[in-house]
């Protein structure tokens, strides 16, 4: 997207060893890793897990490409239709149409605060997460 001029000029890190963790729900930050773990084994996650992924991955922690998550998202999910998801991308990561988007996900609280008790990355780091070994 670099000679697109509807989008920003960010200055995306290339780090192919984080974008491999993030894909493999590898990061370090378990509510993150429970969502990758679902997307890989199940080829589905809830809307707010794919903003949750997809923040983490561009500008909240990673500053990785939206284009990169754009095509971990291809492999693996199963309702996966090209335009929609990159649109999805190109606005989650605020490359393109809303530049403004001053609502970045923490991976900490926004997982404390939908899943409280850890119930759901228990379930899928100690269930799916075998199946992926």
């Amino acid at each position: 997207m670099a000679t697109n001029p509807m989008c920003l000029k960010i200055p995306w890190k290339k780090n192919p060893e984080r974008l491999r963790e993030w894909e493999e729900g590898r990061t370090g930050y378990p509510w993150i890793d429970a969502i990758m773990i679902q997307l890989r084994q199940e080829g589905w996650i809830h809307h707010l897990a794919r903003h949750a992924v997809g923040c983490f991955l561009t500008r909240g922690d990673l500053w990785i490409s939206w284009e990169e998550g754009m095509r971990v998202f291809e492999r693996w999910l199963l309702d996966a239709e090209w335009s929609l998801n990159a649109g999805n991308w190109m606005w989650l990561s605020c490359s393109a149409f809303f530049q403004q988007f001053f609502n970045c996900i923490c991976p900490v609280g926004f997982g404390r605060k939908l899943d409280p008790n850890g119930d759901y990355v228990r379930l899928v780091q100690n269930i799916l997460g075998l199946l992926l070994k």
